[in-house]
């Protein structure tokens, strides 16, 4: 990876495009990949459900008189403490936010096919996030850990310090606009030169019924716990929970390093309601000129959108301010803009908000179809679309020529911060340079300890066993060079995918095989990367090995 100072001095200046190369995510529904979530998102999945029972028990009554449907995650307090360093005792006080934080992140760079490790001096780390219900949990005399477990600053500086990272490391509130803001702010810092490569990640948590009675308050929770935009029975949202994460790199040099390229950012921007109606009411004017002078600035008109992914909380007065702002800053031109919103499947994850549509849009460029909207049925009356060319779209379609080849994305913060993001198709891989092609003699798995590292082998031996033989140098190159190498490492000597899968499904049941051995830690693997080759691969991520860590309400195990 090129230093900081020498992405600053090449001949010619960056373009100012960011790649995104890397995604993590964790949403409800037991959505643990991109590929769970486009599929919740096709089918037009609603993902919310009940209040978990563990939740409920802890606070009991005070969860009574509070819209308590939501989006919730599977097991929340589960984490991985011993991968990352941490003990048990001070993983019960830290924030279930920022351990789930750690391993989203880690899965993100594991899609990216870059270790952290590489270049980490380089790398920033821009997190958005709002709760801390968290605190309500912790009770009794404060231990060491309470503070540096719990605070903002420190989701993104633990992310930092535990992976080694150098660059600028920011914890960023700006309420439900959070996430967006933290990738815009790393795609700036990019273009700044102030890091080489960026994480930028959202997480949203809902452990305590203090926050949602106090968002009750606004009147803005649906009391018949639905999410329903842009829809005419739309009566408010529900909480929803989610952890995001993308890597990020300056399109040039992703290009240059030959990193696979999920789509592109061309541009973002932010600004402010300023003085709205309300201090939290939102200004349709700020919306449309945020949206205006991002696509001025980058030289794009509405006409070049084709999909948009709206904030679309689904409440009376947000629904239709914003899509006048849409109408009014977007229609510049012919043809069709489809508009969508993931809240209707998720609930409104808040801080995470702004990285679950980013990766919305981004899978809908990847896979080049607009999905339906969720929950949606008739245009809610006090919006007026007639002669617009906007579409909320009932069924999944085709991205057709009839719309815009670009994305894009809006999230607004009830702080009055908003964020948007222009994001455009990957472009076309260049070949692989006839030097870099030769045989595959294997690859490597490697993992903290002999449970994950069998637990591993099992999840490539069922992925090679769907895998086309075309596909095994990129599954290899991936394991074995884009991978962090562990304590736990073995080689599988293999150069078909049918025989990588055959010797990767016995070690994972513990059975010998002729083409799998050991490596001491310092021994290298015996495929040196190829010079200058960069083939990246989706693989299954690290197997976790999950143990509950929570804190007594009565501070007893804190």
């Amino acid at each position: 990876m090129a230093s900081a100072l020498s992405g600053r001095e090449t001949e010619n200046a960056p373009s100012g495009r960011v790649a995104v190369i890397g995604i993590g995510i964790r949403a409800p529904g037991g959505v643990t990949d991109t590929a769970s979530y486009w599929d919740a998102i096709v089918r037009a999945r609603d993902l919310t459900g009940d209040l978990p029972a563990d939740r409920r028990e802890a606070f009991g009554a005070e969860w009574d008189d509070v819209v308590t449907r939501g989006g919730y995650l599977d097991n929340p307090f589960d984490f991985d403490a011993r991968f990352f360093g941490m003990s048990p005792r001070e993983a019960r006080t830290v924030d279930p936010q920022h351990r789930l934080l750690l391993e989203v992140v880690w899965e993100a760079f594991e899609d990216a096919g870059t270790p952290p490790g590489a270049g980490a001096e380089e790398t920033g780390v821009f997190v958005g996030i709002t709760g801390q219900d968290y605190r309500h949990w912790l009770s009794g005399e404060p231990n060491s850990y309470w503070t540096v477990g719990n605070g903002h600053s420190f989701s993104a500086g633990r992310i930092a310090h535990t992976l080694g990272l150098g660059g600028p490391a920011v914890a960023m509130d700006t309420a439900c606009s959070s996430s967006l803001v933290a990738i815009h702010t790393a795609c700036r810092a990019l273009t700044a030169g102030d890091c080489d490569l960026a994480v930028a990640a959202g997480v949203n948590l809902v452990l305590s019924p203090r926050t949602t009675r106090e968002v009750g308050r606004t009147g803005a929770l649906s009391p018949d716990g639905v999410s329903r935009p842009f829809d005419a029975a739309a009566n408010g949202f529900v909480r929803g929970e989610a952890c995001g994460a993308v890597v990020l790199k300056r399109l040039d040099d992703a290009l240059r390093d030959r990193d696979r390229v999920h789509a592109v950012i061309d541009g973002s921007a932010i600004n402010q309601d300023g003085r709205s109606a309300t201090f939290t009411a939102p200004n349709g004017d700020s919306q449309a000129r945020l949206i205006g002078s991002l696509l001025a600035r980058i030289g794009l008109t509405g006409a070049d959108i084709g999909y948009h992914e709206a904030h679309g909380t689904g409440t009376q007065l947000g629904d239709p301010v914003e899509m006048r702002a849409v109408t009014t800053a977007l229609r510049t031109g012919g043809g069709v803009l489809h508009v969508g919103s993931v809240k209707a499947n998720l609930g409104h994850t808040e801080s995470a908000a702004g990285v679950m549509g980013l990766v919305k849009a981004v899978l809908c460029l990847e896979n080049r179809l607009i999905p339906p909207q969720a929950g949606f049925e008739t245009l809610n009356p006090r919006i007026d679309l007639t002669g617009t060319g906007v579409v909320v779209p009932g069924r999944a379609l085709p991205w057709g020529p009839e719309a815009g080849a670009r994305a894009s994305v809006c999230s607004y913060g009830m702080s009055g911060t908003n964020a948007y993001a222009v994001l455009s198709a990957a472009p076309a891989p260049g070949p692989v340079p006839a030097r870099d092609t030769g045989p595959v003699p294997g690859f490597t798995i490697s993992a903290r300890t002999p449970a994950a590292l069998g637990e591993l082998a099992g999840r490539y031996g069922e992925h090679l066993a769907g895998l086309a033989e075309d596909g095994y140098p990129a599954f290899a190159h991936t394991a074995t060079h884009g991978r962090t190498r562990h304590a736990r490492t073995v080689w599988v000597g293999a150069d078909s995918a049918a025989a990588a899968c055959e010797a990767a499904e016995a070690f994972a049941h513990g059975l010998d095989h002729p083409a799998v051995r050991p490596l001491a830690e310092d021994e290298p693997a015996p495929w040196p990367a190829p010079a200058g080759a960069r083939v990246v691969a989706s693989l299954p991520s690290y197997p976790w090995q999950h143990v509950r860590h929570v804190v007594e309400r009565d501070g007893g195990q804190a």
